[in-house]
């Protein structure tokens, strides 16, 4: 259904509730919509940014730590260091642990307990959280501080670190379980540099209890639910909130689907939207990444959702209220003309609005309905005095025309044929005159009838067979008629007496000049939605001049209106060209081609009808 119909089917008040809930509301969603995007682009923005500068100050506060616990162990690998229960003394070897580097000789006990007494003594002076301390020379001999640690079983040889390359910058490795005391730890890799050669002579490798770290990220706060987690290059998980992740790969985790390429981003994870961002440490190749879910930080588009659906039902409430009773003040006066426009449809055009002054528009279409009923009223009576005056006179010329046709077709006709009878009756005394008299005597019973003036073309060849027959007995040695016209054709409606005219002109123009000698021939085919009838002889053709007289004749009917046509004068052809204009219109009508010596063509061409006058379709 199209929408103007369907929109029509309803009253003016349905429609202006319909209308003023649809504006009212739409803004509201548009402007709804529109505050809640913006505010969700002011809340991402604000997120990125606080947590750009946390993730900055959180990693920088890392970066310090792990550059100063590098500073502090500096005097530990390069200055002088007291022996073992000596410390309190002025004097002392120096240069214990970069002896122990430089010297590949096999470390005694007392080496080796001196050096683990130098590094638990900076443990206990430092930095409780350091969880074991190695020292490693370039040709893989370990020191730790961890006391009964087993040398014969090489547990150190499993620590990730202990495979790594010697390196001259400092390296810190992610979360990962110690083989030694078996606590998740991060390790830092110290370069240590012989002070005689100033060539790199090994590392000291410091572990880390992670809980230290996440002391320092659980103290840097990220909103209820949002939180810090660090993520090595290599996809190590170096911390986060739960701890069963500690130390996996983010692939074995429900972070896996999280693309960390972009330093801030909305990803969906696990179903929730989350606020991401991420930054980069260049010293521990890190990456500290916080997450704080959308619904969080834009709380207030909650608020805002729910006051727009408030206003949205209030504006709605007031609307289905308020509309009716405006639109009732409205419709009043349109009602009122829609029962006087019913009084007019029923014939009572005697019926008036009551107008007040003013521009109201109601106003204005009030004054204009009764001047429309007054000149409705004075047009009705005109239109009906003419039309009744039009018919008689339209009845009158109809009647007068087939009266006119007929008369011009009949005299001819009887002339000649009286004229034949006379010659035979004389000449030959048989019974022919007695065909020739019944045929006679049918035809002029067929052309005398003008109750209907529109017959079968059955009828009409019947007709012409009956006439045919009477040239034959006149000519019965050389002239023939063929008529080629298929059963099909047979119920098309014509107008009466449309072919008989123009095979009579045959015969006296074409068959008489040549004693009988000669032929007409019937044909008949369908073009379009059109039958063209083709009558043509083998005489000797029309002059050019008068042909083309005969032509414009034929034309000049067809422009002409019904008046004139009656005023005229015309038999044959011309008579029956101003019948089949009448009949079917300006379209339809004869057409005449003629040969010089060889013969002429008439074409009669009529719309194919059915007999309720609806056109056949081929």
């Amino acid at each position: 259904m199209r929408w103007g119909t369907w929109f029509s089917r309803y009253s003016i008040k349905a429609k202006l509730i319909v209308i003023l809930l649809i504006a009212t509301l739409t803004s509201i969603l548009l402007m709804g919509t529109f505050s809640q995007y913006l505010y969700a682009k002011a809340a991402r923005n604000d997120f990125y940014q606080f947590a750009d500068d946390a993730s900055y100050r959180l990693n920088r506060q890392i970066d310090l730590y792990i550059q100063q616990m590098k500073i502090s162990v500096s005097s530990l690998l390069a200055g002088p260091l007291p022996k073992r229960n000596e410390f309190n003394s002025q004097l002392g070897n120096v240069g214990i642990v970069q002896n122990w580097l430089v010297n590949e000789a096999p470390s005694t006990p007392a080496q080796l307990a001196d050096l683990e007494d130098v590094l638990n003594n900076y443990v206990a002076l430092n930095y409780s959280e350091v969880d074991s301390m190695f020292l490693m020379s370039q040709s893989g001999r370990i020191v730790s501080n961890v006391q009964r640690f087993d040398e014969a079983s090489k547990v150190y040889l499993n620590e990730p670190w202990f495979a790594m390359p010697m390196s001259s910058t400092l390296k810190v490795l992610p979360t990962h379980q110690s083989q030694v005391t078996g606590k998740n730890v991060i390790s830092l890799l110290v370069p240590i540099y012989a002070t005689d050669t100033m060539k790199l002579g090994g590392r000291l490798v410091i572990n880390l209890r992670i809980s230290e770290l996440e002391k320092t990220i659980v103290r840097s706060s990220l909103a209820k639910k949002g939180y810090f987690f660090i993520l090595a290059n290599d996809g190590t998980i170096v911390y986060h909130p739960n701890s069963d992740w500690i130390g996996k790969r983010i692939e074995q985790t429900e972070l896996a689907p999280l693309n960390l390429l972009t330093s801030s981003s909305v990803q969906e994870l696990q179903g929730t939207e989350m606020l991401v961002a991420a930054n980069y440490s260049e010293l521990t190749e890190w990456k500290l990444v916080a997450m704080v879910p959308f619904e969080e930080m834009a709380s207030g588009i909650t608020v805002a959702r729910k006051a727009m659906l408030a206003a949205m039902l209030i504006l709605a409430a007031f609307v289905l209220v308020l509309v009716p009773m405006v639109a009732q003040w409205f419709i009043r006066p349109v009602r009122q003309l829609k029962q006087l426009m019913e009084h007019v449809e029923k014939g009572n055009l005697d019926v008036r609005a009551k107008v007040l002054p003013g521009k109201d528009e109601i106003q204005l279409l009030s004054r204009s309905y009764n001047r429309m009923t007054d000149q409705l009223l004075q047009l009705i009576e005109t239109v009906s005095s003419m039309k009744v005056n039009e018919m008689h006179i339209l009845l009158r010329q109809k009647e007068a025309m087939i009266q006119a046709l007929q008369n011009q077709i009949n005299p001819h006709l009887l002339y000649n044929t009286l004229e034949i009878i006379n010659s035979l009756a004389y000449i030959e005394k048989n019974e022919r005159i007695q065909v020739i008299a019944k045929n006679l005597g049918d035809y002029y019973r067929y052309t005398a009838s003008i109750i209907e003036p529109i017959v079968t073309l059955r009828e009409e060849i019947n007709q012409l067979e009956k006439y045919l027959e009477i040239i034959e007995i006149r000519f019965p040695k050389n002239f023939q008629s063929r008529f080629y016209v298929h059963e099909k054709y047979l119920d098309i409606r014509i107008v009466k007496c449309s072919l008989q005219p123009i095979i009579e002109n045959a015969i006296k123009y074409a068959v008489e000049p040549k004693s009988g000698n000669g032929t007409v021939i019937i044909n008949a085919y369908q073009e379009a939605n059109d039958l063209i009838i083709e009558i043509a002889d083998n005489g000797n053709g029309i002059e050019e001049t008068k042909l083309k007289e005969l032509q414009e004749r034929l034309s000049w009917i067809v422009t002409q209106a019904n008046e004139t046509l009656i005023k005229s004068e015309s038999l044959g052809i011309v008579n029956v060209q101003a019948r089949l204009v009448l009949q079917y219109g300006p379209a339809y009508g004869l057409t005449i081609t003629s040969f010089a010596n060889r013969g002429t063509v008439v074409s009669i061409r009529i719309p194919v009808l059915e007999e309720d006058g609806t056109r056949i379709k081929e």
